[in-house]
């Protein structure tokens, strides 16, 4: 590989794929997090080389994502639900801006996505069993500001997402699209990647914070995210790596909603990915993809993530 092309490419890349960190957070109402969930998606959080600082211009990107999972009871609308069953599709569109001029010493970037999603649920209360499906826009969010910095083969990402409640919610429905609530997701992503043997290792931790839902009384507790990944390029084109998070709640849910007391989540998955990005693009397109598997889980729905994403940079 020639090291200073094998570089440009990689940094508009990062562009590219690392538009996931901002955007795929599952809004599957379902225990700990209201539903047994909240606005954190699993080894969402970047794919390749979250850290590095990308290259200034325009990116736009769809990012689809599939979920399966299980949960035995958790609040949800208000009910406690036993025996809950949630599938879900995602369509993300997202788009980010990346400027040429150095901030506080690194690169300097702002940008937003809105989901379009489908949701079907089932679930017992009472003993008698519901079900229901959903097709609508969900939660936007929103990076008022993001910084990168690098240093020889270290890199690392500085940024802030908001989540705003915009989706589609009634809590007369078993499932919505929108969660009604406000996040706070702080997070820094750091990649150590040698251009050399093209091997790169990541961490991307994030602390999020919740308000409470107006229409339930129900607040989802304080969490804690980690994503990491390891990336081996076996060319210029082509990437295989092993993905997988961890997942864990430092305060428990509160609110006169919170039937089930004051539950705290934990989870744990690992997976495989794959990214390409064609020759004849000259690296201005990029497609990934990956699957994370629950290993472990308490007190939060258990299931299977998936995501393809395709982007392009203007």
């Amino acid at each position: 590989m020639k090291q200073t092309s094998f570089l440009v490419k990689l940094r508009k890349l990062r562009v590219l794929l690392g538009l996931s960190l901002m955007a795929v957070h599952s809004h599957t109402p379902v225990y700990a997090g209201e539903g047994a969930f909240s606005n954190y998606f699993p080894g969402a959080y970047g794919s390749l080389l979250p850290g590095m600082a990308p290259e200034p211009g325009y990116v736009f990107a769809n990012v689809n994502l599939l979920y399966s999972g299980k949960a035995n009871r958790a609040v949800s609308e208000g009910k406690i639900n036993t025996s809950m069953e949630s599938k879900a599709f995602y369509a993300l569109f997202q788009g980010l801006h990346v400027w040429d001029a150095p901030a506080l010493g690194g690169r300097f970037a702002v940008g937003g996505y809105l989901p379009l999603g489908y949701a079907s649920y089932s679930s017992s209360v009472g003993g008698f069993s519901r079900s229901q499906d959903e097709f609508a826009f969900g939660d936007m969010g929103i990076i008022p500001a993001s910084f990168y910095w690098s240093s020889g083969n270290f890199h690392s990402n500085l940024y802030g997402l908001i989540i705003a409640p915009t989706g589609e919610y009634d809590t007369g429905n078993l499932v919505n699209i929108g969660r009604n609530y406000w996040s706070l997701d702080l997070v820094a992503a750091m990649t150590w990647f040698n251009p050399d043997s093209g091997t790169e290792f990541s961490v991307v931790p994030g602390l999020m914070f919740n308000t409470e839902n107006p229409d339930t009384n129900y607040r989802t507790g304080t969490e804690f995210h980690m994503d990491f990944m390891f990336n081996q390029f076996l060319s210029e084109d082509l990437a295989l790596g092993i993905h997988g998070y961890a997942y864990k709640q430092l305060t428990g849910d509160s609110g006169s909603g919170a039937l089930l007391g004051d539950f705290k989540g934990e989870a744990l998955g690992i997976g495989p990915a794959i990214s390409w990005i064609p020759k004849s693009a000259g690296g201005s397109i990029a497609l990934s993809a990956s699957w994370v598997h629950d290993v472990h889980s308490k007190n939060r729905l258990s299931g299977d993530y998936g995501a393809l994403s395709f982007s392009i940079q203007f």
